[in-house]
């Protein structure tokens, strides 16, 4: 991978810790991500196969995002992270999102566009990275 890869994702961002349920299954309970988060990742996941036909990252990289929300609220900008990395993770677009991979996360930030909300994604792969020094 050389350069800056784009992806576009045309979804309102979500968390997946914000209004997370618990839900009984037998005897035991779990907690599963919100509706919201949910109905996102499946979003993503249909779209990312066309947006990704490459084999996921496993190298250093900075993944810088810019979260367009669609509505005026406090949000969470590591909230955001975490989620959308999961969801690259599970769309194979990265192979893990630990800090081995996913080093830096620069410049991400949130925004507000109530007509085009969507999720910007801005992967550039780290040449100098030495990971003798972490």
């Amino acid at each position: 991978m050389t350069g800056t890869k784009i992806l576009i994702l045309p979804f309102a961002p979500r968390t997946k810790k914000n209004s997370s349920r618990i839900v009984k299954i037998g005897k035991f309970s779990k907690v599963l991500p919100s509706k919201a988060y949910e109905k996102l990742e499946k979003q993503c996941l249909g779209l990312l196969p066309f947006l990704w036909d490459k084999e996921p990252i496993s190298k250093p990289i900075n993944l810088k995002c810019y979260f367009y929300k669609d509505r005026n609220y406090k949000s969470d900008l590591v909230g955001y992270l975490q989620a959308i990395q999961d969801i690259l993770v599970k769309g194979n677009v990265l192979s893990d999102d630990n800090h081995n991979i996913v080093n830096n996360t620069n410049g991400s930030k949130v925004f507000l566009d109530r007509q085009n909300p969507r999720i910007e994604i801005y992967i550039t792969e780290i040449e100098d990275y030495d990971n003798d020094s972490i």
